[in-house]
């Protein structure tokens, strides 16, 4: 399987990745979205492809501080 990743256009800390050849997930806009680069499953982190193969993708954010987390 090969897995889609984009980034926000406008929040780019936040990431989104999909399986190739699924629809767009629901209450997302595809416009607010840049897709990056594709990725066999090989090569994809295990919690990442286990999420978009639960609920169809895998939303997260690059940075995040421990702040955000309390």
């Amino acid at each position: 399987m090969t897995y889609r990743f984009h980034v926000h256009r406008t929040k780019p800390a936040y990431r989104l990745v999909t399986a190739d050849g699924a629809g767009f997930p629901d209450g997302g806009n595809l416009e607010d979205w840049r897709f990056t680069r594709a990725r066999e499953r090989a090569d994809t982190n295990p919690d990442v492809a286990r999420l978009v193969d639960e609920t169809g993708y895998c939303l997260f954010k690059i940075g995040l501080s421990f702040d955000e987390i309390a």
